[in-house]
């Protein structure tokens, strides 16, 4: 074949490799709200800050951090799933190069033969006879298949998609874990904080006991005085143990998060101080497309389900293989690896699909539906990112709102617990009414420290829901 022929086919095989068939990709249709409608803190956090924990200021909370992003199991999974889909893709790649293989084969044929001739031209009867046959064979086969309808590309490119939305998936799990844990570590910190109020309701209902008894005995009250002291005791006491019960499980939640034995962990009492949570200004709701790494990942993952889409179309075009095999073939041993014994053959192979039991129609059908199903699943997640958005700022705002008027009302209640106490002091009023006004107060001050704490816990909330961070303006 000339020079210009052969380049010719080159040139006309390299163009159709080029070649891609199915439908191009188009990004899931999804409407982006222009703001938020609950409103949002439009004060920046500290933009120098390397973790997003960090705008608590809270050292132990960084501690904790540090040891889950070291020690967490789940986290280490999920780098282990990004090696996974990296070796994939790198499988796929294989088939953009060609497979050469070394086949050596050694064989000793030894069987019975019997010739067939015409008998006008042999006068001499044939009888069958044993035979020994020696092959020494050293091939080197290349094969290559030649990627006429991008067929090969897609299989990658689908593989690489995978590849980013593993990693985007890391992220994810990274997001959760660590607003697990501040949020446990909060919860945690708000159960000090009632447990320290508990000791000292208790404190004071002990003493209360105590003089009620000791006016009984002074033949000052009836014993019903006593008996509902020891009572509102005895209530304190089972709230105590029951929160410290409670304070034990975050504690056991804390330890598997970090990645340390439950038997092997304890956190001192860090009781929530009254300072309000910071203030993360939320942004535009665009811009969460941007950071959730959730969104990110099922969008890399209906990139792949659409390049496998064009995969499966390109399954009814002709397929083109090249092959080549070379090396040495003797039956004597002597001449084996000589010159004289070379051994090529070169060939072109197609396969074009004519019937196979629509096998290759449902096939499409099953890529289509695929990626149907994750373009749906893409839309779904950006719904829940803005509802996530929308719940933390709506909890920080109303939150912050009850814990104002639950301040208020604790403060009536201080002040009418210490007007019944001093009356009951001086014998006008009963101690049941002491008792009820106490209880108020009480349930007051818990009332307070935990909408305390769900305004960290909101926080946390509205952080994750952003994607681990936030805009300056």
């Amino acid at each position: 074949m000339a020079l210009w022929r052969k380049q010719l086919v080159i040139g006309f095989l390299l163009v159709l490799s080029s070649c891609s068939v199915g439908p191009d990709y188009v990004p899931p249709c999804v409407e982006t709200p222009s703001h938020w409608k609950n409103k949002s803190c439009t004060n920046a956090a500290d933009p120098y800050l390397d973790f997003w924990w960090e705008v608590f200021y809270d050292e132990k909370l960084n501690e904790l951090e540090a040891l889950a992003l070291e020690n967490n199991r789940d986290l280490f999974i999920a780098y282990e799933r990004i090696q996974e889909s990296r070796a994939l893709m790198g499988i796929a790649a294989a088939d953009f190069y060609p497979q050469i293989t070394l086949n050596p084969l050694y064989t000793s044929t030894g069987e019975l033969i019997k010739n067939y001739a015409n008998s006008s031209l042999v006068s001499v009867p044939l009888t069958p006879f044993r035979a020994h046959e020696l092959l020494y064979f050293l091939p080197v086969n290349v094969s290559y298949e030649v990627d006429l309808w991008g067929k090969i590309q897609d299989q990658y490119r689908a593989a690489k998609y995978s590849w980013f939305a593993q990693k985007e998936d890391f992220d994810a799990v990274l997001l959760t874990l660590t607003s697990n844990l501040a949020f446990a570590y909060f919860q945690l910190r708000t159960a000090d904080k009632q447990i320290e109020l508990l000791q000292q309701v208790l404190k004071t209902r002990q003493k209360a006991y105590q003089i009620n008894l000791d006016r009984y005995e002074g033949r000052i009250i009836f014993y019903a005085d006593v008996a509902l002291a020891a009572e509102e005791v005895g209530n304190v006491l089972i709230e105590y143990e029951e929160t410290l019960r409670q304070r034990k499980i975050m504690e056991d939640q804390l330890a598997v998060l970090i990645g340390i034995p439950a038997s092997e962990f304890c956190l001192d009492p860090i009781p929530l101080l009254e300072i309000p949570p910071p203030c993360i200004p939320a942004g535009l709701p665009s811009e969460v497309l941007l950071r959730r790494p959730d969104i990110a990942e099922a969008e890399y993952r209906t990139r792949s389900a659409h390049q496998l889409v064009k995969q499966a179309y390109a399954e009814f075009f002709p397929s083109l293989t090249l092959t080549a095999v070379g090396g040495f073939e003797s039956p004597i041993l002597r001449d084996f690896l000589r010159w004289i014994s070379r051994y090529w053959m070169l060939g072109v192979g197609s396969d074009q699909l004519i019937f196979d039991g629509f096998r290759t129609p449902y096939y499409l059908q099953q890529q289509l539906a695929r990626f149907y199903e994750a373009s749906g699943q893409y839309q779904q997640q950006v719904l829940i990112a803005f509802q996530e958005v929308e719940d933390a700022l709506t909890n920080i705002d109303l939150y912050a709102k009850e814990h104002n008027n639950s301040e208020i009302v604790t403060k009536w209640a201080e002040k009418a617990y210490q007007l019944y106490s001093d009356r009951y002091q001086l014998g006008l009023i009963n101690y049941i009414d002491v008792v009820n006004t106490e209880r108020d107060l009480l349930n007051s001050q818990i009332q307070v420290n935990a909408l305390h704490g769900y305004q960290y816990m909101a926080t946390v909330q509205l952080i994750k829901a952003l994607g681990g961070g936030w805009s300056l303006p």
